[in-house]
């Protein structure tokens, strides 16, 4: 089902229904406002209920960010900023920074606008303190002759997600820390995900999340099932219109648009 033919099969309910007319702007708004509800809804039981699960496999949205060994570490000491090792995503992905959907630097996440929910975040780490210099600022220099072969990558371990007064007492409070230090957490803050900076050893992050798709993305209509895009399938889709039907005829009706 596409986006027209969303719109058609909420004039037939509506005409069955005996309600007055809505402009095709109207009908979106109250189609956003299903698809919200409708994620919502299935958000809350996705970890007990398979339909639901079903429902928002097309909402999930996974995005990558890693440094090769080489951006980690450049022979010779030359580096990105002065002959000093710079891992910094926003360095490597400067278009997505700036479009606010990418990292500020190594330790904070800009959340793109479409974002809901953090299903899961999983980090990986290198031996940072084995190749870089430390105790001078970040970022530093390399030790010796060391280059990127001396680098060693570890596997992506799952990331914890606390409270931010528990994020900044764990990093700050010696006296009322409630985990290791150096256990990588992470929490919201300012619309971004941040990371506990005692983890700028960290060179690949892995987000899983749900999204809140456009008009376009949850109607879209794909007649390959092997490319299939779209958010929802028929049978959700026609869930979010009589759910927006419902809305519909639920509001006065002296707030309705008259017909022409």
């Amino acid at each position: 089902m596409n986006l027209t033919e969303a719109r058609e099969l909420i004039d037939l309910l509506l005409d069955k229904a005996d309600q007055p007319y809505f402009t095709t702007e109207e009908k979106d708004k109250f189609l956003n406002l299903a698809i919200s509800d409708f994620i919502n809804m299935h958000y809350q039981k996705m970890t007990a209920d398979e339909d639901s699960r079903r429902a928002l496999a097309g909402c999930i949205d996974e995005r990558k960010f890693n440094f090769t060994s080489t951006q980690l570490v450049v022979p010779g000491n030359q580096g990105t900023n002065g002959g000093k090792t710079y891992p910094m995503l926003s360095e490597l992905f400067p278009n997505q920074f700036q479009n606010k959907n990418g990292y500020a630097n190594y330790l904070y996440y800009k959340l793109p606008k479409q974002h809901l929910y953090v299903l899961q975040i999983s980090a990986g780490t290198w031996n940072l303190d084995e190749i870089l210099v430390t105790g001078q600022g970040y970022p530093a220099a390399v030790k010796g002759n060391l280059t990127h072969s001396d680098v060693v990558r570890y596997p992506l371990k799952p990331v914890k997600n606390v409270s931010i007064r528990e994020f900044y007492e764990d990093d700050n409070d010696p006296f009322n820390s409630s985990g290791n230090k150096d256990e990588i957490r992470w929490a919201y803050e300012e619309n971004m995900i941040v990371f506990n900076n005692n983890n700028q050893s960290i060179c690949e992050v892995q987000i899983r999340s749900i999204k809140l798709p456009t008009l376009e993305e949850a109607f879209e209509d794909v007649d390959d099932t092997f490319m299939n895009t779209r958010s929802f399938s028929e049978h959700h889709q026609k869930q979010i219109v009589e759910m927006a039907v419902s809305k519909m005829t639920q509001v006065d009706v002296g707030l309705m648009t008259p017909p022409a």
